[in-house]
Parts: structure tokens; sequence; C-alpha cells
């Protein structure tokens, strides 16, 4: 049999190039499974470039067998897919599969587009959440993968103790520690007063900022961890202050903001300072709320707008 004129302009080597196309756009189009490929190989082998199954031509059926291999793998997904056959469960672990494929060529952004489609199909699918995560992570996308890591957790609780040193990492790249007791806004001044912030019983983090009163933007702003009680001296200047407080989780030192805002409050007594070191101004953060006739409360909540400017 006459090979075809598409083959016999070109060398052994292009003629592998030009089947490999060839097997690209069947998947492309969805068309025979991988043993149908396979089968085509070998009459092109045998009959189009008349190459007997010898030793000198195992390294060239190798090749080939490998690029078909690794173009046909996600096909077994897609024939999941396309057929419709399968429920809406089974074609979701599908593009599941064909995720954790991509992943492993390192495609992330098809691993990503497939993973996505997954999830549009099972919402609470937890593993496709994990494993997008793990792929934006991969493309330095830490904001989505952080997300994605907390939604597997919050879906599936079985799958913590793996989950957790993913998001763990995450979060130490996107969120640098600032360690507790560090100042936000300031500096040290001789011959000023006190700031003494317990926070050794509170639920969240918080920053502590002091502006000039009347002013918008922040002269001080102190941070302390949950857990933490720290006395930081010399740090306030002379005069009148507004006290504002904003609490939360993982603090960002690029937006100076809470990544996980829990609120805004402006305490309504404003505090004078007089400079003398032995006196200062001392604040404790509780969990556990008198009751209102105690006391007259003045903490009110704020906007972020109304925050000063840090």
């Amino acid at each position: 049999m006459n090979m075809p004129p598409a083959f016999t302009c070109f060398g052994p080597v292009a003629n592998c190039i030009i089947l490999v196309c060839m097997i690209s756009t069947g998947l492309a189009m969805r068309l025979p499974p991988v043993q149908g490929y396979i089968k085509t190989i070998r009459i092109f082998l045998y009959r189009r470039c008349h190459m007997p199954a010898t030793p000198r031509n195992t390294c060239f059926h190798i090749l080939l067998i490998a690029a078909l291999i690794w173009l046909a793998v996600p096909a077994s997904a897609e024939m999941v897919i396309v057929s419709g056959e399968a429920g809406t469960l089974a074609t979701a672990v599908a593009w599941n599969d064909m995720g954790n494929t991509y992943a492993s060529q390192y495609r992330w952004d098809a691993a990503i587009d497939a993973y996505t489609r997954a999830i549009s199909l099972e919402t609470g699918f937890a593993r496709a959440y994990f494993n997008r995560g793990k792929a934006y992570a991969a493309l330095k996308r830490y904001d989505e993968a952080i997300a994605d890591y907390e939604k597997a957790i919050a879906l599936d609780p079985t799958q913590r103790p793996v989950v957790a040193n993913y998001l763990e990492s995450a979060l130490s790249i996107r969120y640098p520690t600032i360690p507790s007791g560090s100042l936000v806004k300031g500096s040290w001044q001789p011959g000023s007063q006190f700031l003494a912030i317990d926070n050794s019983q509170g639920s969240s983090d918080l920053v502590v900022a002091l502006a000039p009163r009347g002013s918008k933007g922040a002269l001080l702003a102190v941070y302390v961890a949950k857990g933490y009680a720290h006395r930081f001296d010399q740090v306030v200047p002379q005069g009148p202050y507004d006290i504002y407080i904003t609490f939360g989780e993982r603090w960002d030192p690029r937006i100076q903001s809470f990544a996980k805002v829990g609120g805004y409050l402006k305490w309504e007594l404003p505090q004078y300072f007089s400079g003398l070191d032995s006196q200062g101004y001392t604040m404790t953060f509780i969990t556990w709320q008198p009751p209102s006739s105690w006391w007259n409360y003045s903490l009110t909540p704020i906007a972020q707008d109304q925050f000063p400017v840090l």
C-alpha cells in the first residue's frame, strides 16, 4: 500500500510529529478512546511506514507511545463527562480526576478550570476545593488558596489533619508574622507616658490606635495578639487623644488592616496624657460581658472609614 502524500514528503521524525498532532486533534474532538489510538499507531508503524518491530525501531515506538499516553490521560475522564451517562457526582469526580492529571503535568491553569467545573457540579465537593487550593498556591495566588483550604475544612472537618499543613504554609507566606507587642505606627519617645494593653483573655487580635483629639490620623498604634499582654513605655506624647480599636484575625501590614475584620470601635471618652513617666493608661479585654447596668457603655461601633489612618 502506498503512503499518502502527507507522509511520503517527510522523514520518520516529521511523520512522528504529524501523527502526534493527529492524536491531539482526535483527543480535542473527544473521538476514540486510548485503545483506538494505540491501534492507529500500530497501523501507522507497520503499514504506512513499513517499519517492522525490530530492536532498531524500539526507541521510536516508545517515544510515540509515551507521547500518546501523555496526551490521552485525560481522555477517560472526558469520556465520562461527554457521554452524559454518569450522574452529577460521577461527572464531578471525573473533572476532579482530570484536574489531578493536569496538576501532575504542572498545567495549573487547566487544573484550576477542571476543579472549578467539579465544584460547580457538586458545591460540597471538599476534595476539589482542597485540590484547587493547591493549584492556586502553586501559582502564588495565596488569597484564593487560603479561601479554598478553609472551605474544604468547613465542608469536611475530617480533612483538617491533611489540609491544615497546607493552610498554615499559605498563611505564613501571605501574612508574615508580626510579633505581638509591635508598634504599627509611632516611635519611642523619652519622657512620655505608658500604654498597657491586656489581651490575655481576649478572643481576637487587636490594634489599638491613638489619634490626637479631632485628628483623622493616628499618632500611635500598637498590635497585641490574643493571649498576650504588653506595656508600651515612652510612646505617648503629652496631649488629649481619641482611642480607637480594631479587632480580627491575620493582620496584613501591606494594607494596615486585618484580613478578617471583626469590627471597629471608638472609645467615646477622650483621654489626656500629661507626659509624666509614672502615669499611663491601661486597657483590659475580656470575653465576658457584664450587665449593661454596671457601667455606662462607651465603646461605640464605627465604620471602617471612621478609623484613623495608620
